[in-house]
């Protein structure tokens, strides 16, 4: 029998989440004014966090707050605080992204459970596992899993699994995207996105441009799984994550009373389930970018990407028919009802107005309401087209209906009471009410009972009066009242029992779940100072991707080699063993690299990687998730931690290292001063050149186009994005046909090498995986130059950036994110 998965839904503002617990959440999710992945949400006050936790809690719903962004060193203190109130608060979890905070609350023991957020980028066993054995409690899983890799993570780990159902979606792996920082300083690991995906973008084949069904290249449409969800039942999830913190109550309301009904109708008789027209219309008409059942079922390929809109569609509601000018009517077929007060969008061709119907006419009547099959006169200045398609983008009637659910005074979620009475001449009036959850409240008045002298209460008066609960959150299931003959009690004795009993019954509902407050924490940070940094030369690191370029990086002066795993993968095992000697005779070392994602059908790869870096004699691999790590570290290999890890503060370094890294690459995110205060804590690189990945994802736009089986086009011809400002983003596809979207522009820090050195790091890092190959040594020994120089005698190196790239960037290093 399975079991009943957990209703999660998004509270962006009290208004929302007084609309998920009234319309049947089990749970709701929402964020502090701070470290919140949704910063740009309505968002709550410590006060209003208490508030929001206790409304919760006294209606029987769990609390999740999110403090999922990355973490600077110089907020790192403020967020153990935050964690340590939310636990005195009795938040029932934190939804978590930065490892460095997650290590802190381990060794703090800080007393509050850990939900690992998506943007950690969960996505195989051993990342769960991982998690695991760090104490979390809950892992919010990629929103790339099927369902059998989420039935393969549910049967071999013993934790908690929750997965998105219903809301938008990023195009992103989460946690893996720099699009929206990079392109214009505002991180989407910091709650800052500004989805650059919902923008338009023009595809270019070998430098021409391919025509594509629509500019928005990057726009996935809304997550929808009402089709499915038996199957997700099915699969064991625990939670069910519905998206929304940005939108609106009425959107909270409407997705959740549905998926409310349709999971108590499964679970009620898994044979008879079944969604109605009504229920998939509501879903549509609340919002949608169209819909698609994600990666649950397998690759969507067409059916994921909403390219011709990247905002709410609505649903079609008529065809126009023609336009006025003189009167400035324009006339509609209607195929759906339409009222006064409606929303309505307008398809012309390739342009798109909205706007709200406030006058509507049929036959010169003035009319509020119109049914399917009616030909009506829309008052408007949109000179619309005829043919042009009619879209209801609001409907005015169901957001009434909706806000009844959050606005009214009397509660529509109640917890059921039951109340026992005892009135004895000479002895205290006792009154006992116990709720649902075992919460019981046993009072015995002050006043005695009386005899009654000629007009008695009656067990019937009492029983009104006891049950005259109005607007509280509790509805009575059973009453018992014993009753003396010939008693008298005031009815405003009975009246203040009653009230004195709820108010108790309300507090002990709330308070048992608050915890031990804690004194302020301060960790009295300090950095070493900047005569102890730069004593020891860093390391020159280079990835490459050809054998080529094994060699250009040799004869360029690199210290290290990353031999990408396309490469390893790929070519023939002498190739590789070729690279490993040659790297190995000129005195350089060489690690084997290793995908960011790997999914746990893909693990034989990795495990074919390590091996042969342990056959071959590699001096070691780099890795990119924590499955990944857990195994490179089983068999003792020695590991560099790459910045897909997202290490933003020394909690995170000092984890990483205590946990057997022997390199840690820091995030691309960090400002050189950032760095500087992490350097010296640890073994320490930054990616110094190249163009950085700006995101990967696991659906290939060009790939996508194909309804069949793709011809794999990526093979032979060089794709690129180009955006409204003209800038290019090269894309690039990987084996498992993944996308990997790079900067338009090239990283380069080779004038800035003195101050990257005093920073501390002790490796300086090349991607030359995107770099022409004729150019890759020249690039590598201008950094082997400008490192060896700040060596010797403080010379100074001559090439500059300008010389080695013509369209250059110095990424965060100076500007930083939000």
């Amino acid at each position: 029998m399975n079991t009943t998965p957990e209703l999660l839904a998004p509270a962006g503002d009290m208004e929302s989440l007084i609309a998920a617990v009234e319309n049947g959440a089990d749970a709701v999710y929402f964020g502090a004014n701070i470290f919140s992945a949704r910063a740009f949400a309505g968002n709550f006050s410590v006060d209003g966090i208490v508030n929001a936790i206790d409304y919760a809690h006294l209606r029987g719903v769990k609390a999740y707050v999110t403090v999922n962004t990355l973490i600077k060193d110089s907020e790192m203190d403020n967020a153990i605080n935050l964690l340590y109130q939310l636990s005195e608060f009795g938040a029932d979890a934190v939804i978590i992204q930065d490892m460095g905070l997650l290590s802190k609350v381990k060794e703090l023991s800080i007393d509050i459970p850990i939900h690992a957020s998506t943007q950690m980028t969960t996505h195989n066993i051993g990342g769960v596992k991982f998690l695991e054995e760090m104490g979390v409690k809950r892992v919010v899983l990629a929103r790339e899993m099927s369902l059998d890799d989420i039935k393969d993570i549910k049967k071999n780990t013993n934790i908690e699994i929750e997965t998105f159902i219903h809301g938008a979606l990023c195009i992103s792996y989460s946690g893996q995207c720099l699009f929206s920082s990079i392109i214009g300083g505002r991180s989407g690991n910091r709650g800052h996105c500004a989805q650059p995906c919902r923008k338009k973008y023009k595809l270019r084949e070998n430098g021409n441009v391919v025509r594509t069904d629509g500019e928005y290249l990057l726009s996935p449409k809304d997550l929808n799984t009402t089709a499915i969800l038996p199957q997700l039942i099915d699969a064991g999830i625990d939670s069910f994550k519905i998206e929304g913190r940005m939108k609106r109550p009425e959107y909270v309301a409407g997705v959740v009373q549905t998926y409310r009904r349709l999971i108590d109708r499964y679970m009620g008789d898994p044979s008879e389930y079944f969604v109605t027209k009504d229920e998939s219309m509501r879903l549509a008409q609340l919002f949608n970018r169209g819909f698609t059942s994600l990666y649950f079922l397998g690759m969507p390929r067409t059916d994921l990407m909403s390219r011709k809109k990247p905002y709410n569609r609505g649903i079609p509601i008529g065809t126009a028919i023609g336009y006025d000018l003189q009167s400035g009517r324009m006339r509609v077929d209607l195929s759906g009802e339409l009222n006064t007060g409606d929303g309505i969008g307008i398809e012309d061709g390739a342009v798109e107005t909205g706007e709200v119907v406030y006058n509507m006419y049929e036959d010169d009547m003035k009319i509020n309401h119109a049914d399917a099959g009616m030909v009506v006169d829309i008052l408007s200045d949109t000179q619309i087209r005829t043919g042009s398609t009619v879209y209801k983008t609001l409907d005015k009637t169901l957001m009434e209906s909706l806000q009844k659910t959050f606005k009214s005074t009397i509660p529509i979620r109640k917890i059921p009471v039951a109340i026992t009475a005892k009135a004895v001449a000479g002895e205290p009036f006792e009154l006992k009410i116990e709720d649902i959850d075992f919460n019981m409240v046993h009072l015995k008045s002050k006043y005695m009972v009386e005899k009654a002298v000629k007009n008695p209460t009656t067990k019937e008066q009492i029983t009104q009066q006891l049950t005259k609960f109005g607007n509280t959150v509790f509805d009575i299931f059973t009453i018992n009242v014993n009753v003396d003959d010939d008693i008298f009690i005031p009815i405003s004795q009975l009246n203040d029992i009653r009230k004195d009993a709820v108010s108790r019954l309300d507090n002990t509902r709330v308070a048992q779940w608050r915890r031990i407050p804690h004194a302020r924490y301060n960790s009295m940070m300090s950095y070493p100072a900047d005569e102890d940094r730069a004593d020891k030369k860093p390391v020159l690191a280079v990835s490459v991707d050809s054998m080529r370029d094994v060699n250009n990086a040799i004869s360029g002066g690199a210290d290290v080699v990353y031999l990408d795993s396309e490469f390893i993968q790929y070519e023939d095992k002498t190739d590789i063993e070729t690279a490993t000697e040659k790297i190995h005779k000129a005195g350089r070392k060489i690690y084997f690299d290793t995908p960011r994602i790997v999914k746990d059908s893909k693990r034989v790869l990795v495990k074919d990687i390590f091996h042969m870096a342990k056959i071959l004699g590699a001096d070691g691999v780099v890795v990119s998730n924590s499955g990944t790590f857990k195994y490179a570290k089983k068999m003792g290999l020695e590991i560099i931690l790459d910045s897909p890890f997202n290490v933003f503060n020394k909690n995170s370094l000092d984890l990483w290292t205590k946990m057997g890294a022997k390199m840690i690459v820091l995030s691309p995110e960090l400002t050189l001063d950032e760095i500087w205060k992490i350097a010296p804590f640890g073994n320490t690189e930054c990616i110094v050149h190249g163009r950085l990945e700006l995101m990967e994802s696991e659906h290939c736009i060009v790939g996508g186009m194909y309804g069949g089986a793709c011809p794999e086009p990526c093979k032979e011809n060089d794709f690129e994005l180009v955006d409204e400002k003209r800038y290019t983003f090269p894309i690039k596809m990987d084996s498992d046909c993944r996308m990997h979207v790079l900067n338009s522009k090239v990283l380069c820090m080779l004038d800035d090498i003195p101050k990257i050195i005093e920073s501390g790091v002790s490796s300086i890092r090349i991607d030359a995986k995107s770099i022409d190959d004729e150019d890759v040594e020249t690039i590598v020994r201008s950094y082997r130059n400008a490192i060896d120089k700040c060596f010797e005698n403080g010379g100074k190196n001559f090439v500059t950036c300008k010389e080695l790239t013509k369209d250059a960037t110095k990424g965060h290093y100076f500007r930083g994110v939000t």
